[in-house]
């Protein structure tokens, strides 16, 4: 009993309430959703380990009356119904195989589209809490591993051990006291199965941090390939990845070790099963009281058994990958987004685009305070800029109008609402946003602009490409707006990718636009194709620019300064000229400069 307890602590104990049911949460919304597929691999499973130990059977008659007593007769049915036998479970395993496959691929198909709607619905300091690597690994790592894992849990469930009863039966009929024999060795091979059991979980556990490692410098270095090369980083980063392959490869090793060190056990016991079978067997028909064929048909029964009873050794190994896995992923699905509506949000429209910043406060981390106070009002169709040192607090500000982070306290209004009081969605359908950081996806120049408006026609995405002055260069691509633009738009020149994004928030036609700059990576050459395409963008609409270079921003109808985190000064250019402060200085040091 203390053994049945062990494994019964060891399948079940030792795995926490959330965890287990987490466990339920996979099969009843993602294994069962497929009960139909489940349902007929499940019955040719079944007729398969009927159909094994029958074909066994077969060869008692064989032996006894063919071979022993000569009966021609019975040689031709025993060939029929073997080959019956053998082509009918041959059909069952084909039919179960295929069946679990697409019962793999089925419910690891909505468990990816879940887990990614998940992961995207989430706001913007989820990714910068996560590693990208780590994410990754939930879709490569994690996500095979609960499928093959479900397959091969339900396969040596049903099949193997199905198998092996039959066997085990069939066993029993033959010789009742050498199965019984045999028998007492049985649950000694448990013992080891629980204890390594256990260390193949927290070894799986350390392989899946690894990979997510690896795959983090990966993204790192693919994505700063610029910065490596132009300060020869390239023997650093390898060494880098040299050092996470290592550390995969060993714990690699570790885990061929200890998931692998059953085999050989089983190997043992099968192999002294068999040789006390021999023994015992060979005396009982040399003494008369076992027929050749019996003996036979238990000895293959044996054999027959070794490989599904090696299955079901092995599952405790392979279950405790899973339940990690399974672990993990529902963990990170189950964790919410800070920024979310509220249960009476409202869908808004924005009628003039008027945006008032109310004596906001806010900080990333607790208690290192970004933003202290600020207050600012938008008029309608004005154009307002914002300028001061990096790290004034910009970039932030923008951040949350857009609500990628909520206030701390104050509040942020557009036409009298409290952008907290509406959803989400319709808040940023109001909203243009150009960066500085262009991204382009690895699609054409049409798929990309046509982001900003997914339904509109080829005649709006080649208007609002002129209105960003990107018409002329996109028609000397080769396959004009069908030209793909590599990874993050890596086929393109800084300034073509800018006036792509801008003709992407031409085409989105807000009420309201937002530029973080927009021109300050650019040539001067490109700046002007650009600050044309971004005067035309930001005609009859609020606008809020930050800039880098106030050359940019003169004829804005007001201007804020930041510094530290606080509005300093404020006005039009020529009023800030005049107070002679910190805007002035700001001003004659780029006039110098330039």
């Amino acid at each position: 009993m203390k053994v049945f307890s062990k494994i019964k602590e060891q399948f079940l104990g030792n795995i926490s309430h959330e965890a287990f049911e987490r466990m339920k949460r996979l099969w009843v919304h993602y294994v069962l959703s497929q009960r139909k597929f489940l349902a007929l691999s499940m019955i040719f499973m079944g007729l398969y380990a009927v159909l094994n130990a029958w074909s066994i059977s077969l060869l008692k008659p064989v032996f006894d009356e063919v071979f022993l007593e000569k009966n021609k007769d019975i040689l031709y049915v025993i060939a029929g119904q073997v080959i019956v036998a053998f082509g009918t479970k041959g059909f069952a395993q084909y039919m179960q195989a295929v069946s679990m496959t697409i019962l793999g691929a089925n419910f690891t198909r909505k468990l990816q589209g879940d887990l990614y709607d998940r992961f995207i619905a989430q706001d913007v300091e989820f990714f910068h809490r996560n590693n990208s690597g780590n994410l990754l690994v939930y879709f490569t790592g994690d996500l095979n591993t609960i499928r093959d894992v479900t397959i091969n849990t339900v396969t040596t469930l049903v099949r193997d051990a199905c198998s092996v009863v039959f066997l085990v039966a069939l066993m029993f009929w033959k010789s009742f006291d050498m199965a019984a024999t045999m028998f007492i060795l049985f649950p000694v091979a448990f013992y080891p199965i629980v204890y390594f059991g256990k260390k193949i979980k927290k070894i799986f556990h350390s392989q899946q941090n690894s990979f997510g490692n690896l795959y983090g410098i990966l993204a790192q270095s693919f994505q700063g390939i610029k910065i490596v090369k132009s300060y020869s980083m390239e023997n650093i980063e390898s060494t880098k990845v040299r050092g996470s392959a290592d550390a995969i490869a060993n714990i690699a090793v570790k885990m061929a070790k200890n998931n692998n060190i059953l085999s050989p056990l089983m190997e043992f016991l099968g192999g002294f099963a068999t040789a006390c079978t021999l023994v015992y067997g060979g005396s009982r028909i040399m003494r008369g009281s076992l027929t050749t064929g019996d003996f036979v048909v238990f000895l293959i029964a044996i054999v027959a058994a070794y490989q599904p009873m090696k299955s079901l050794a092995n599952l405790n190994s392979r279950l405790q990958m899973g339940i990690l896995s399974i672990d993990r992923v529902f963990a990170i699905m189950d964790q919410m987004p800070k920024i979310i509506d509220k249960p009476d949000a409202k869908v808004f429209k924005a009628r003039k685009g008027i945006i008032k910043v109310d004596n906001i406060k806010f900080s990333y981390v607790s208690n290192v305070e970004i933003l202290h106070g600020i207050n600012l009002e938008v008029e309608e169709g004005e154009k307002v800029a914002i300028v001061g040192a990096a790290g004034s607090g910009k970039s932030t500000l923008i951040n949350l109008i857009l609500r990628f982070y909520d206030v701390k306290e104050g509040s942020i209004k557009i036409d009298g609402e409290d952008i907290r009081d509406i959803t989400i969605k319709s808040l940023r359908d109001n909203i243009a946003f150009v960066s500085q950081d262009v991204v382009l996806f690895d699609d054409t120049i049409r798929k990309n602009i046509l982001m900003g408006k997914s339904n509109a026609t080829d005649e709006e995405v080649v208007e609002a490409a002129k209105n960003a002055a990107a018409h002329n260069f996109i028609m000397t691509q080769k396959h004009g707006y069908n030209t793909i633009v590599g990874e993050r738009g890596g086929n393109l020149s800084g300034g073509q990718k800018q006036m792509i994004s801008i003709a992407r928030a031409m085409l989105k036609n807000a009420p309201i636009l937002l530029l973080d700059e927009a021109t300050s990576s650019l040539d001067s050459k490109s700046e002007r194709m650009v600050q044309e395409g971004l005067e035309r963008l930001m005609q009859d609409r609020t606008s809020i620019v930050i800039a880098h270079r106030l050359s940019t921003i003169i004829n804005a109808d007001k201007i804020y300064v930041f510094e530290s985190g606080n509005i300093v000064e404020s006005g039009t250019h020529k009023e800030l000229l005049a107070l002679n402060g910190y805007y002035t200085s700001l001003y004659k040091l780029q006039f110098m400069q330039d």
